[in-house]
């Protein structure tokens, strides 16, 4: 009894402590402390310190180098989404769907709502969250996919303030897979995520510039998408520590198997630190987060498993009970609550077919009767070109000129991958035809990107290239560097 009391008099303590002054070790003593007391007082205590908590914005700000004004406003989404946690009411649940089953009129509003917070630059102060101590705090452990829930449901509160009706749709990467050329794909179109190849220069995030410079990606040079069978052996599985580090086997590894697509995707998407300033990142976080709710829709149906409690024994960073790095208004933990999906959002199935159902309802997408599946439509179906020598040289020479720093871990690279066809190409590879001067198909991309580092100026006019040159032979150079 008078332990609670004296925890109950500290917190009360706490709460009238003014301005922006506690450190995490103290918010990490409330947070422990109001939980003891709401064990034995009901939530009254717990619900007041919660508001005050992000309130005062108890945080690590100088850790993430944003301003006032940005952490209100990053404040105030978090401070939205504990009212409705704190409420527990059914309130309209949105619903994520795959992005190539929204009609016209849906995917405009979302990129809309999207280049509205770029130019309000709500945008970047949400992806500037996803860089620094997140690196380790968010990855690589138990946290990983609790963390990244909470992160989704900002972006999406800042969205349903631009557009009631919007949510984040999820891109289902494992329909662009099962193409022949995945780099193809429609959603590598103007009507979609833009171009893939080097600059983003077409689409709706057209030459948006980040921190570390222009938007730009490398689509199909190394890792891989998520497969339907990566996913079926992921989900075979009951338990929360067998899918994630440090305890999962690789080919069970969500954090790692997701590291793939970013890697995959190339450019901005590729860096720990950078990922988030590319738009695509949402939609793939989107389907991660999918899984990740399959997987925690059969612990309860078929393991007799809590998802809810099913969080891994870890220490350090990614403890149970530590305050979630960025949003201290939640511990770890509470990113595994059902409270999510119960009544904030919901996800609407992957689209589907059969020999008896050949169609997926969506233009965008075909049904392919002989594997029983819906795959994406080729975005030279739109009219744009399809992936050729010229757009991947391009690709890896603009690509080269991002400083993006620690890359994603990643499956080994899939072989339709040019990292993979590149291995198999080194030796011998004869690009010239000449005997006396092989060059490889490696060389040829290292040297234009390093020519396309130096800004030369004003070139020399020449007449048409000769036969044996790189750009007659290959039609690459089209659009100067």
């Amino acid at each position: 009894m008078k332990k609670r009391t004296v925890c109950v008099i500290f917190c009360h303590i706490m709460v009238l402590i003014p301005g922006e002054t506690i450190g995490s070790y103290l918010c990490e003593e409330i947070m422990s402390c109001t939980e003891t007391a709401r064990n034995s007082t009901g939530n009254a205590i717990n619900d007041a310190l919660q508001q005050f908590i992000w309130e005062t914005g108890n945080v690590d700000w100088l850790k993430f180098n944003i301003t006032k004004k940005e952490k209100h406003f990053i404040n105030s989404l978090i401070g939205t989404l504990h009212h409705r946690r704190k409420r527990q009411v059914n309130t309209t649940v949105r619903t994520r769907r795959e992005y190539r089953m929204l009609s016209h009129t849906e995917r405009f509003n979302f990129h809309s709502a999207i280049k509205n917070m770029k130019t309000s630059g709500q945008y970047d102060m949400l992806a500037n969250i996803h860089r620094g101590i997140v690196v380790t705090s968010a990855h690589g452990g138990s946290n990983f996919p609790g963390w990244h829930r909470v992160y989704l449901l900002l972006f999406e509160e800042a969205l349903v303030r631009i557009n009631p009706t919007l949510s984040i749709p999820y891109w289902d990467s494992t329909m662009d897979f099962d193409m022949d050329n995945p780099s193809n794909s429609i959603v590598w179109s103007a009507s979609f995520f833009g171009n893939g190849d080097g600059f983003v220069t077409s689409g709706p995030f057209a030459n948006w510039m980040t921190p570390v410079g222009r938007l730009t990606r490398n689509i199909g040079a190394s890792g891989s998408l998520f497969s339907k069978q990566s996913i079926r052996s992921l989900l075979s599985l009951c338990r929360t520590r067998d899918i994630l580090d440090p305890t999962a086997q690789p080919q069970f590894n969500l954090d790692l198997i997701q590291g793939g697509i970013h890697v995959w995707v190339g450019g901005q998407m590729s860096g720990l630190n950078t990922a988030a300033y590319d738009p695509v990142f949402l939609l793939h976080h989107a389907f991660v987060d999918l899984i990740w709710e399959l997987f925690r829709r059969r612990q309860e149906q078929y393991c007799g498993v809590d998802p809810a409690s099913d969080y891994p024994s870890s220490v350090g960073m990614h403890a149970p009970e530590r305050m979630m790095t960025g949003f201290t208004t939640y511990r770890n933990i509470d990113g595994y609550s059902n409270f999510w999906t119960r009544f904030i959002f919901r996800y609407a199935p992957s689209p589907s077919c059969s020999t008896a159902r050949s169609f997926c309802d969506s233009l965008y997408l075909n049904c392919d009767t002989s594997r029983q599946r819906c795959i994406s439509l080729s975005r030279t179906r739109l009219g744009e070109s399809g992936t050729n020598f010229a757009s991947m040289l391009r690709a890896r020479a603009e690509e080269s000129t991002l400083n993006i720093g620690p890359r994603f871990r990643s499956p080994p690279s899939e072989r339709r991958t040019q990292d993979f066809q590149m291995r198999r190409r080194r030796s011998g590879f004869n690009l010239i035809g000449t005997s006396s001067n092989p060059r490889s198909i490696q060389s040829i991309m290292r040297a234009h990107a390093q020519v396309a580092s130096i800004n030369v100026g004003p070139r020399f006019a020449a007449p048409p290239s000769e036969p044996r040159t790189q750009e007659a032979r290959f039609g690459f150079l089209s659009r100067r560097f």
